[in-house]
């Protein structure tokens, strides 16, 4: 439940997406692996597979959602929306996804001295995925696009090539890279939306200026009041029921060209030792994306002649088809990012020991895919074309970091240690973008609502804008001693999280804009209050 008032909204019981939400999984490993010294070189080969199994339950609004857009109108039972979501049996274990998949990987790797100091490491890897298990086909999309959301994994493949090196330069100097293709990490989830979300297993309803007093309620669970919030309205309930058609989210759908995706890397470093005792470590990293992963809507087309006559620009949008998402790949430049790290440090005598680093990013993405249902996915960023594939710095993008750790050791009563550190960082702050809300500036809105200002001004670019930096001070104080038995050992520890918050109310404050990170102009930065204020962790702890 959503109230609204001039200055907050107040939300009352659970939220939305937890009221029908749990995922189990299996998943079965097989690896079979060999390594073979032939001469010079040192061979590893085999085959692993990963079979997962899945059931996932992510049905929102099951409860209902209710939004009243003031306190009358939560005083007298008036209802700006409600929503409600559901099976046609109105028992959402119905309309769990339950599917399942499986990655199979072929390998080949060769390492082998060229000379007395390089060292190479040459490889090779295929992917490939099997899945018996398809999303229900639902005949109204079939009908209007010509092809089946009924789409999966199986049969894709990918082959990466790998090359890497070490070269000991001297004896106090090593050069090391690489460059090759690697794949994975993209969540099961935004395939899982796709045997969830096909409109068949499934159906959403929405009303809006809805008289909550006026209504029968069904679905009641045994011991609540009669009433909303507890039940669902019942011309919801019998809606619901045996439903065919409904208000509906949009369809959920692989394409059926979709590609793994992948990226390329080249990383190259150095670690030497400085006539000083010094340690000097220095990494670059460049990376470029290919077929990668983003979400489309499926039914826009872009209505020309109302376009040409919008004064700013914003492209006018038409739905013309069942409303969708599309899981796909991007079709223009692919996510790209260069990162440099550098490293400095050394260990005295003493017992006194430091290190300080930098590191620098430029990371861009298409779509920064935020979150694991495709709608989200869709309308969390900023556009000036919601259906654009432009190359933008990523939403994860921190391009200046420095950091400085600080450690002293000493011998005390004996078999006891001493030891107090201090950790230090210092960084840019997250990106950012000057938007406005999209509703009316496209003509046609591509989506349900819009509770973030996501439409880019007129000649603003995604994530331009750069957030205040953020520094602060950590300090890690501890005893080791021995237990009371031989080979046990105890420690006596205090933590300061954010030391220099403890210090000065002011320092070690966090401001950023809150995610997406869209926000209209003017607007100041939030104080993130976990992370601005300092906290004391002290214990003990005994090993045996």
């Amino acid at each position: 439940i959503q109230v609204a008032t001039d200055d907050v909204t107040v939300y009352l019981g659970g939220d939305d997406s937890r009221q029908s939400n749990d995922l189990e999984y299996d998943i079965t490993s097989l690896i079979l692996r060999g390594n073979y010294e032939l001469g010079d070189h040192s061979l590893s080969f085999g085959f692993e597979r990963d079979e997962l199994d899945i059931f996932n339950l992510f049905v929102q609004h099951t409860e209902t959602e209710i939004r009243f857009d003031s306190i009358e109108d939560f005083r007298n039972g008036f209802a700006g929306q409600i929503e409600y979501n559901n099976a046609p049996s109105n028992n959402p274990l119905d309309a769990a996804a339950v599917w399942g998949y499986a990655t199979n990987t072929l390998f080949l790797q060769d390492e082998f001295m060229v000379g007395d100091r390089l060292t190479l490491v040459a490889g090779i890897r295929y992917d490939f995925y099997t899945s018996d298990d398809r999303p229900e086909e639902n005949e109204d999309f079939v009908q209007d696009y010509g092809f089946s959301n009924a789409t999966n994994l199986d049969g894709e493949g990918l082959i990466q090539p790998r090359l890497g090196f070490s070269y000991d330069l001297s004896g106090d100097t090593t050069i090391r890279g690489g460059v090759g293709l690697y794949s994975g990490g993209n969540p099961n989830v935004w395939l899982s939306n796709n045997f969830s979300n096909n409109n068949v297993l499934q159906f959403g309803f929405r009303e809006r200026d809805f008289d909550l007093t006026a209504q029968t309620y069904s679905g009641c669970e045994p011991g609540v009041p009669e009433g909303p919030g507890w039940c669902i309205p019942t011309v919801l309930f019998d809606a619901a029921d045996g439903a065919t058609s409904g208000r509906n989210f949009e369809i959920n759908v692989l394409d059926p060209d979709f590609e793994i995706p992948s990226e390329w890397k080249i990383a190259l470093g150095m670690t030497t030792i400085l006539p000083t005792e010094l340690v000097f470590s220095a990494d670059v990293l460049w990376t470029r994306g290919q077929n990668t992963a983003i979400v489309l809507r499926g039914d826009l087309e872009i209505n020309d002649e109302r376009t040409a006559a919008q004064p700013d620009g914003y492209p006018q949008f038409d739905s013309v088809r069942l409303p969708s998402f599309i899981l796909t790949n991007t079709d223009s430049e692919d996510n790209q990012s260069f990162g440099l790290a550098l490293g400095l440090g050394k260990t005295f005598d003493n017992g006194f020991d430091f290190q300080v680093g930098y590191a620098y990013s430029d990371a861009e993405d298409v779509n920064p895919m935020t979150s694991s249902v495709a709608f989200s996915n869709y309308t969390n960023r900023a556009f000036f074309d919601p259906q654009e594939e432009v190359l933008s710095t990523s939403n994860y993008n921190i391009e200046h970091r420095f950091t400085a750790t600080a450690r002293w050791r000493k011998e005390v009563f004996g078999d006891s240690e001493l030891m107090l550190a201090f950790y230090g960082a210092a960084n840019s702050g997250r990106p950012y973008s000057i938007t406005q809300f999209p509703i009316p500036v496209f003509g046609f809105t591509p989506f349900l609502d819009s509770d973030d200002p996501t439409a880019l001004l007129p000649g603003n670019l995604r994530n331009e804008q750069t957030g205040t930096w953020w520094r602060k001070i950590d300090m890690r104080a501890s005893l080791d001693f021995p237990g009371f038995s031989d080979g046990h050992r105890a420690q006596a520890f205090i933590v300061i999280d954010n030391l220099t918050n403890l210090i000065n109310d002011d320092w070690g404050v966090l401001e950023q804009h809150n995610f997406p990170r869209v926000v209209e102009p003017n607007t100041r930065e939030a104080r993130i209050g976990d992370a601005s204020r300092y906290e004391i962790r002290f214990g003990l702890q005994y090993d045996f």
